[in-house]
């Protein structure tokens, strides 16, 4: 039979030409919590857009649009960096060096070249992968305070070339004339269908990020992120997991930088090298919950709602302080982040959380 359908202990097994196999758990407490974010997570555009009264959180509903927009690429490369610390045992101190590869990658084919979006996303991907892996040999040679010295050096290297190269990456204006993801006229539509394609990305790589922990293979990373020796000493290929995680988040970051390069229509790879980008990308993974998926885009939108929230009340410098301030006390009062609020309650649902290696 090509599909073979089978109840076993509360759940339905799918057998697809006796080769892959999909479980689903009846039960509703296994599914319905994150059913219930997934569909009020698509309505929320929606209801900030048409059915929030205009200045209630201090800004307009296409600002407010914008904001989640930047939410979901934040989350992207938050979700790409917690995998990539879980499975390589290191903290990655530049991933918005990937992030700007993957965008200079999709703005250079699409203007010189005439690539579309589908094309340079393949690019993006394929390329920051590539760049990736050519650096992937120092999770394995370099620990500690020389990983972190390495990675802080890489945005600040791309910085200098985007600056001397400027006939080529545009340096402080950047590359402008890219095509954009909507241009249906209608600035709202344009906001929403960019909105959705965002959300779709995080979704799909959430669910890609769950399989993989759930699986053999999370259970090696989880073991690697714990003790390399002890890994090595059961027979783990520790080289080869850490070069493969590695080179695939940096891919995975690298689309964050193509879907900002066709959204906004232009891309200056200076403004997302600052400080703010690494700020924002690490405070998503920790306050969203200690490389806990799940957090990642919860300590993502906490993040970037709370800055243009305060921005529009308070205005100037005074409201990038305040936002630090309030960060500082959340990692405080909240030790297991946001994601631990939830996980207190609910304590039977089986959801892959690693720590991170204290040990470095």
């Amino acid at each position: 039979m090509v599909i073979k359908i089978e109840e076993r202990r509360g759940r339905i097994i799918i057998h697809l030409l006796n080769k892959s196999r999909f479980e689903w758990t009846i039960e509703p407490r296994y599914w319905r919590n994150p059913l219930i974010v997934v569909i009020l997570w698509i309505l929320l555009p929606l209801i900030m857009a048409y059915y929030v009264p205009l200045g209630i959180v201090g800004i307009g509903s296409t600002t407010l649009l914008s904001s989640l927009i930047l939410a979901n690429v934040i989350a992207l490369s938050a979700i790409a960096h917690s995998l990539q610390t879980i499975g390589t045992g290191r903290v990655n101190f530049g991933p918005q060096f990937f992030l700007v590869v993957g965008g200079y990658v999709a703005a250079l084919l699409n203007k010189n070249y005439g690539l579309g979006s589908e094309l340079t996303f393949l690019a993006s991907f394929a390329i920051t992968a590539l760049v990736g892996l050519a650096l992937s040999p120092l999770t394995v040679i370099s620990r500690g305070l020389y990983f972190t010295l390495i990675t802080l050096v890489l945005p600040l290297i791309l910085g200098e070339l985007i600056f001397w190269r400027g006939d080529i990456f545009g340096a402080e204006t950047g590359i402008p004339g890219i095509t954009r993801l909507a241009h249906t006229g209608d600035p709202m539509n344009d906001l929403l269908i960019c909105f959705y394609l965002s959300l779709a990305m995080v979704l799909i790589l959430t669910v890609i990020v769950d399989k993989i922990l759930r699986s053999r293979w999370g259970f090696m990373l989880g073991v690697i992120n714990e003790d390399e020796d002890v890994a090595s000493s059961f027979g783990i290929d520790t080289k080869k997991i850490k070069v493969v995680t590695f080179t695939f988040t940096s891919g995975i970051m690298g689309l964050s930088g193509w879907f900002i390069a066709h959204y906004y229509g232009a891309f200056a790879g200076t403004m997302w090298l600052e400080p703010w980008v690494l700020i924002f990308i690490l405070l998503s993974s920790v306050l969203g919950g200690k490389a806990a998926i799940y957090g990642a885009p919860l300590g993502a939108y906490f993040i970037v709602l709370s800055r243009d929230i305060l921005r529009s009340y308070i205005g100037g410098g005074y409201s990038l302080l305040l936002l630090y301030i309030v960060l500082l006390i959340a990692l405080y009062l909240l030790p297991e982040g946001l994601w631990g609020l939830y996980r207190k309650t609910r304590y039977r649902e089986y959801v892959p959380v690693i720590r991170i290696r204290r040990k470095l």
